[in-house]
């Protein structure tokens, strides 16, 4: 199969898109993946040496801005960009994991008639795949919940395409007290400044805190000591290690949540209140609902409340074994095999 993969602008809609187009190469397809030159997703693409092909697109804002005019044209730009190298690569199939970069992608294959499969990884759905869902030949989710906000269309729970070395590395836990802290692929401002206070508070147990690359300095890493450990950021064997001990983690609640479910691992949410449509807290209520996790909103926050929710995580042996079987019935082992299916029986005949 000769595949399209779109989909950027931060690590939660590039890390599935990547994992799929692996396992595509894998499989012998010829894989080239469309995103925007602002986006995480080139840099990535690099990295796993996949063919990658840019346009200027960023994200939309309000038309009565020039700002909004200037990103609307970029938009338009965009689209013909993505016409032009589809038309020119001939793929039999897109997938979209969405974000602003791959609406210029759907659209083009929209119009070139290029059968796509969207893969959507947060409970609301963003403005991109809502307005190309009625036309996906599949539109694949992760949370339970997405189902109810797009009552006409056909979901297929697929899971989340996760690294295979993630899921290896899963089947070896070791939870030794330890809390990580985590604000996702950028970090998070929020976290930063208010979750070290907690250490204070909690009764045992150790932190790991990654801070995000742009906002450690150097006073940060002077604060750092074995009972608060501060890192800039957690690259692929360190977060690994870093879940197989923890006992709870602190984070938002956004990609990092297929990982939490992988692991096994009760959390403290704090949804990002600016996150699109509100798809954090919605994120966060799924795993709330089902016991796996502590839901505190930003602007309600308080370290007494914080500290008591990782206490009960570390302490509670009844409410962290519920927890890890809601999240081990919630993962789904072959996510990504269960996608690619859907890219594999709707794609179009190949073309020389």
């Amino acid at each position: 199969m000769r595949l399209a993969v779109s989909g950027g602008g931060t690590g939660g809609h590039v890390y599935p898109a990547l994992e799929i187009a692996r396992h595509a190469i894998s499989l012998g397809d010829e894989v080239f993946y469309l995103g925007s030159h602002r986006g995480q997703e080139g840099a990535a693409c690099q990295a796993a040496g996949i063919p990658f092909q840019a346009y200027p697109a960023e994200p939309l804002w309000s038309l009565k801005t020039p700002q909004g005019w200037k990103a609307a044209m970029k938009l338009l730009q965009s689209v013909g960009m993505a016409k032009t190298y589809l038309r020119s690569a001939k793929p039999q199939a897109l997938l979209s994991t969405g974000g602003y970069s791959s609406a210029p992608a759907l659209a083009a294959a929209r119009r070139l008639g290029i059968p796509f499969v969207i893969y959507e990884a947060n409970s609301a759905p963003g403005r991109t795949h809502r307005m190309f869902a009625r036309d996906a030949r599949a539109f694949c989710t992760l949370f339970k919940s997405t189902s109810t906000r797009l009552p006409n269309v056909r979901t297929i729970r697929t899971g989340a395409p996760i690294r295979k070395a993630l899921r290896e590395a899963a089947k070896d836990l070791h939870p030794d007290g330890l809390v990580l802290v985590v604000g996702g692929s950028q970090g998070s401002a929020f976290l930063n400044e208010r979750v070290p206070e907690l250490r204070d508070h909690v009764e045992g147990g150790r932190f790991l805190h990654a801070f995000g690359k742009k906002n450690f300095t150097a006073e940060i890493a002077e604060q750092s000591n074995a009972e608060y450990e501060r890192v800039a950021y957690l690259e692929s064997e360190a977060i690994t290690k870093a879940y197989q001990s923890a006992s709870v983690v602190i984070a938002r609640s956004g990609g990092t949540l297929a990982e939490l479910a992988l692991f096994r691992t009760p959390s403290v949410l704090v949804p990002l209140p600016t996150s699109a449509d509100g798809h954090q807290r919605h994120n966060a209520e799924e795993f709330f609902s089902m016991g796996a996790a502590t839901l505190i909103d930003q602007s309600s926050w308080s370290a007494e409340a914080a500290a008591a929710a990782v206490n009960r995580w570390l302490q509670d042996g009844d409410a962290r074994g519920m927890a890890q079987s809601a999240l081990a019935e919630w993962d789904i082992p072959d996510a990504t095999e269960r996608v690619y299916e859907q890219l594999a029986t709707k794609s179009a005949p190949r073309l020389s």
